[in-house]
């Protein structure tokens, strides 16, 4: 995931910068937005690599919290359908973003939100684990609501008005930028196949709420961008 690696720091940078340590329990509690601000205080790092640490660490303690609660409140195989969904859903998100990445031609900024983007998903979890542990039963609309948001993400995948390059790039550029484009649209094709698949086998509710969070996710990749 081209994305969403984190950069070790240079050994100096280490020497000179304390350690930030906050029990996860604690940072939850503040909630995402807060936890930022609270750890660009504590460490006075503002730059895109400490932002990226800190998006980081807020999200290894949600899912912990949210293993934790899959385990007291769904059956075994509700827990592995959670394990496929969180995989599933961050490898189409990193790909969303690696496609906007491509069509600004790079940037830092774009590293950056994939990361807090992956936080945010992990965040939705917990709406997940909670809508799966609710009785199941069936839900026509849900369905429908389903396939509105599978039909919303496929246009915007498949929208011609996009291009990984500038009306000034050189012909040679144009046509190696467009060969990279196209795998990674396939690619994203491809991982949307297997949420499209992952969605048939859950319930309703929870199906539902998975086609819509990633659906937020691909128009606020895609949808703007030129």
């Amino acid at each position: 995931m081209l994305l969403l690696t984190f950069v070790p720091l240079a050994s100096g940078q280490e020497e000179h910068r304390p350690e930030f340590k906050m029990p996860c329990q604690e940072a939850l509690k503040l909630g995402l937005e807060k936890f930022m601000d609270v750890y660009g205080e504590k460490t006075q790092d503002y730059s895109t690599f400490g932002q990226k640490q800190a998006f980081g660490y807020w999200a290894d303690c949600k899912q912990v919290a949210n293993d934790a609660l899959a385990v007291k409140s769904l059956t075994n195989d509700k827990r592995q359908q959670v394990s496929a969904v969180r995989e599933e859903f961050n490898k189409f998100g990193s790909s969303l973003w690696d496609l906007r990445y491509m069509e600004e031609g790079g940037g830092t900024m774009w590293g950056l939100i994939s990361v807090g983007a992956y936080a945010e998903r992990e965040n939705f979890m917990e709406t997940f684990v909670k809508t799966l542990a609710m009785p199941d039963r069936k839900s026509p609309r849900a369905r429908r609501n389903v396939n509105a948001s599978l039909s919303r993400i496929q246009r915007w995948l498949a929208s011609g008005d996009r291009k990984p390059y500038t009306d000034g790039s050189e012909p040679e550029d144009v046509a190696q930028r467009q060969q990279g484009y196209r795998e990674a649209i396939k690619e994203a094709q491809d991982i949307l196949a297997k949420l499209r698949d992952l969605l048939g086998t859950l319930p309703d509710e929870a199906a539902a709420r998975l086609a819509s969070a990633m659906a937020s996710e691909t128009k606020n990749a895609l949808a703007d961008a030129p």
